[in-house]
């Protein structure tokens, strides 16, 4: 029995067209999962003036409340003969919901009574708990109308049948809790053969006494990517004659001849089925990398690394450029042309990037990819309650066979830095020592780079060599943050202590001095700090030789080895090689199994969407802030300036001498224009005879928590903007302030929502210190009179992006809301966007934490009304 998923939306709406039908021929079970076409809750009252809409609960029971108008009702409405072929026979159905919670500490049952009137869904949308609900807007469903406020109920509270199709008992313990009976499929029989009665069940919980109330998901609920959304499903048998019905979006639907024919679509005979898909998918133009064009489908042009232009676009509507690029052919060292992709290719020659010049050649996957070396303590172990010293210098480093030694500041002697091993829980102290000298061993006085005096710190420190080590993603005290004015020069240190009192991932550290972070990190100042626990040890996942950080960077460079990088400042700086563990396109020997790669994107201001050169899946298993709960499969990762993703690579099934590529198609600035500013290649695996990790991946990783938006106390709105500075030509700023305008005051303890607003147009990831956040959704917006205008959906992050975080992208002209609790250290901690260029002029300011039970509105409102004022607005 084959299964489609169908959510529920209005006929006017092409819906069918929507629909992902699968199963065989007429006769045979088929089975729909339909999501609501409404949902709603009627809260007792006397006035019938409140409901939740579009909110992202409904309720059942009664309340806490002394007041006697403590009812709650839940509505649910479905569209069966949207979904099901006239005709059919249902079998079966079953109706999932989500529960998020309850008061009660006892089970209570639920019953779904099918409901006799229709009723509506408005706009209202109620805040905290939702408990309380929120006004009603004009059509809303409330205690006594079936439409606000127009249309009443026969009775307050809803009409329906007095016996319930399904009762199933409710528990306190959140989680999915289903109804199924022969009465839930007699009332979709009902609907499916008369759907002007299609009203849908009102649930109703128990009403005898006070805290049973229960909350339930409604489809607006966009926690855990739409998991949460009320389910119905109904399995049925086709009417005889049915079949496969093709739609011009190429999707496919199973429909008797004349209602396929009436909705547009093609009928595929009697008995055929959807899965596999026979519909022809649509095609359109796509541009080669050539600068030919060719009709494609979707699928198809990507797999060709083409640029698609949409469904039903014509190759004689478009131009496609010729894109070209440096082109190392081979030899020792290889000579360079500026040639087309495919022409590169034709002479075996390694393409250096679309734009890229000749101006110095270097071959591509001449070194092999270092591996940092894992830091020792002078106490302790590595993985264990431990001290470190930790000393930042100057010195050589062969950045690639055929270029001249680069001087580079580093950590431990090398970049990127050793790797820090930390085990969760068990303290690391790290003194970081400033002994930065010039070529003839004096501590530095100036900079290695010209310095901008027009920045922030530089205005007063003048071109000194300051730095300070931030350890990005750590939960640590204030003290031991890295705040970017506590820097240090050549000749001092700084101890500072990470309690390591937070769930395992891939963190790193890296310098943050005030106005010169571009700089410090462009010489070399990075590395990763690993944090570990038994239950992450316990899943088998590849590890010793097996597991791979990779620190990927882009630098330019000059003939004689040194770097290239700009007096002045820039909005952003882009270099024309890529750098993977300090190496200019180094390669990696594979055995054949599985590789757990932890990549971080340690440029300034590149962004990278990573994919294997044969376009294969791999599986991402976690993010900044670690695990996932379980692996996402993939065939492209995202990542923006300070984001990581952990991978898992499988090289079982190559024969041995297979050559695998990790390549890069981001454009820079990012997302920007297809094929411009790309740098393609990363990394060449090889693949070797030896057979390596063969354990299976863990279908289960780490179960996370997930905060809900109803429990934030605060949501605060940050604008990214860009503006005309008289100095340095141009300046970044949230919300028009600086630095030092601290307006945002978070009490510990409390759960806040960030929302991001992108008014421009490269993406901005955005960067909190000391906490990890869940992202919420994405909305697209468009300016209009000046006001923010939303012009589509909020869509929640995918699979991949779903867990703990510390940097998520922001890309233009949308809303970007994120969820997180301040917890533990009270103090000033910065927030930024992580282009370092951004950062250091000036899009990085700083929220206080306060100590639990401060009320931080009595500090926040001067700040509040200063910012309306810089924006037009009005102050009390």
């Amino acid at each position: 029995m084959a299964a489609r998923i169908f959510p529920s939306i209005a006929r006017s709406v092409a819906g069918l067209a929507l629909a992902l039908a699968v199963g065989a021929a007429a006769g045979r079970a088929e089975t729909v999962v339909l999501e609501p076409l409404r949902d709603n809750t009627l809260y007792e009252d006397s006035t019938g003036s409140v409901s939740n809409g579009i909110g992202t609960y409904f309720f059942v029971g009664n309340t806490n409340q002394a007041d006697p108008f403590n009812g709650r009702r839940g509505l649910l409405r479905f569209d069966v003969a949207l979904a099901l072929p006239a005709g059919s026979t249902v079998t079966a159905a079953t109706l999932v919901l989500y529960l998020s919670r309850t008061q009660d500490s006892a089970p209570r049952p639920v019953g779904l009574h099918r409901a006799l009137s229709d009723w509506g869904e408005g706009t209202s949308n109620a805040d905290a708990s939702e408990g309380q609900g929120a006004p009603a807007t004009p059509g809303d469903g409330t205690w006594l109308h079936t439409f606000f406020d127009t249309s009443f109920w026969l009775a307050p509270g809803g009409d329906f049948v007095a016996g319930a199709s399904s009762t199933t008992v409710v528990g306190t313990a959140n989680g999915n809790y289903s109804w199924t009976s022969a009465g839930l499929a007699a009332d979709v029989q009902l609907w499916l053969d008369a759907p002007a009665v299609e009203f849908g069940w009102v649930a109703i919980g128990d009403e005898s006494t006070n805290s049973t109330s229960r909350r339930f998901s409604t489809r607006h609920d966009t926690a855990g990517g739409g998991a949460r959304h009320p389910r119905l499903t109904v399995t049925y048998t086709p009417p005889a004659g049915a079949g496969a019905c093709c739609f011009g979006n190429g999707t496919c639907q199973i429909l008797q001849p004349l209602d396929c024919g009436g909705q547009g679509g093609t009928f595929q005979g009697a008995g055929t089925p959807c899965n596999p898909n026979p519909c022809p998918q649509p095609t359109g133009a796509c541009c080669l990398a050539d600068g030919t064009c060719q009709q494609l489908t979707a699928v198809a042009c990507t797999a060709s690394s083409g640029v698609y232009h949409g469904d039903g676009t014509l190759c004689s509507s478009v131009v496609c450029p010729v894109l070209t690029g440096a082109c190392c052919l081979p030899g020792t060292p290889g000579s360079c042309q500026t040639l087309s992709v495919a022409q590169c290719s034709a002479q075996n020659g390694g393409f250096l990037g679309t734009g890229t010049g000749c101006g110095i050649d270097l071959c591509p996957f001449v070194d092999p990819l270092p591996r940092p070396a894992i830091a020792q303590p002078v106490v302790g172990t590595p993985g264990g309650a431990a001290s470190y010293e930790i000393a930042i210098t100057e010195g050589l480093q062969q950045l690639h066979r055929d270029l001249p030694p680069t001087t580079v500041w580093r950590y431990a002697g090398s970049t990127p830095g050793p790797t820090i091993e930390a085990g969760a829980g068990l303290p690391v102290q790290v003194t970081w020592i400033s002994d930065i000298r010039d070529a003839q061993g004096n501590l530095r006085t100036e900079h290695l780079l010209p310095v901008d005096l027009c920045l922030q710190g530089p205005d007063t420190e003048g071109n000194t060599p300051r730095t300070v080590v931030h350890l990005h993603g750590g939960h640590v005290p204030a003290a031991s943050d890295g705040y970017p004015e506590n820097t240090v020069l050549p000749g001092e240190q700084q101890v500072y202590n990470y309690p390591n009192q937070q769930l395992p991932a891939s963190l790193w550290y890296h310098d943050h001095a005030m106005g010169i972070t571009r700089l410090n990190v462009e010489l070399g100042l990075a590395g990763f700090y690993l944090l570990r626990d038994d239950l992450e040890n316990s899943l088998g996942l590849p590890a010793g030789d097996h597991e791979i950080a990779l620190a990927l960077q882009d630098r330019a460079f000059n003939e004689d080895g040194s770097l290239v990088y700009p007096a002045a400042w820039q909005e952003e700086f882009f270099g024309d090689r890529i750098l993977v563990n300090g190496k200019v396109w180094p390669y990696l020997e594979v055995e054949r199994g599985k590789y757990r790669f932890r990549v971080l994107d340690g440029s300034n201001s590149r962004s990278f969407r990573i994919a294997l050169s044969n376009g294969a899946t791999f599986h991402q298993i976690g993010t900044d802030g670690g695990l996932l709960p379980a692996p996402v499969p993939l065939t492209q990762v995202t990542l923006t300036p300070g984001e990581r993703a952990d991978l898992i690579l499988d090289f079982a099934g190559y024969a041995p001498g297979t050559v695998l590529r990790l390549v890069n198609d981001a454009p820079a600035p990012f997302p920007g224009t297809p094929g411009v500013g790309v740098v393609p290649e990363v990394l060449e695996l090889r693949v070797l005879a030896a057979v390596g990790d063969t354990d299976p991946l863990s279908a289960a990783l780490r179960p996370h928590e997930v905060l809900q938006e109803a429990d934030a106390v605060r949501t605060r709105t940050f604008e990214l903007r860009k503006f005309d500075e008289p100095c340095a030509g141009s300046i970044w700023l949230i919300n028009g302030l600086g630095w030092e305008d601290v307006t945002e005051r978070p009490v510990l303890g409390d759960t806040e929502i960030w929302s991001f607003l992108n008014f421009s147009g490269m993406v901005h990831p955005m960067h909190l210190h000391l906490v990890m956040f869940q992202v919420l959704d994405r909305q697209p917006f468009t300016v209009v009179d000046g006001a923010v205008v939303p012009t589509g959906m909020r869509v929640p992050p995918p699979a991949n992006e779903a867990g703990w975080k510390d940097t998520v992208a922001t890309y233009p002209f949308e809303i970007t809301r994120v969820i997180t609790r301040f917890e533990d250290y009270a103090g000033l901690f910065p927030y930024h966007c992580h282009v370092l260029e951004h950062e250091d002029h000036e899009m990085m300011r700083q929220f206080e934490t306060l100590p639990s039970g401060v009320f931080s509105d009595s500090f926040e409102t001067a700040d509040s009304c200063r910012w309306s004022a810089t924006i037009g607005g009005a102050c009390p």
